[in-house]
């Protein structure tokens, strides 16, 4: 069975990926913070002031296969 990745301990600070919408008065309502896993894998998190404290955890397998999958279903993206 595989690790729990909600049981890796983070690695390093968030980084905010922002997307081409967000306004520039820095709120950033548009934008997920990602870090990195200790053994592998991300946090997710919501940089929304509803959605702190929150996070989604991927392996890079899942990151990845779910970015192609989307991106095949959303090719103007």
């Amino acid at each position: 069975m595989a690790e729990n990745l909600y049981d890796r301990e983070i690695t390093g600070e968030f980084s905010a990926l922002c997307a081409g919408g967000t306004d520039n008065d820095g709120s950033m309502e548009s934008c997920i913070s990602v870090a990195e896993l200790a053994g592998g894998g991300f946090a997710l998190g919501d940089t929304k002031p509803e959605g702190a404290g929150r996070q989604l955890r991927m392996s890079r397998e899942e990151i990845t296969s779910f970015a192609e999958a989307w991106l095949a279903q959303n090719p103007s993206a």
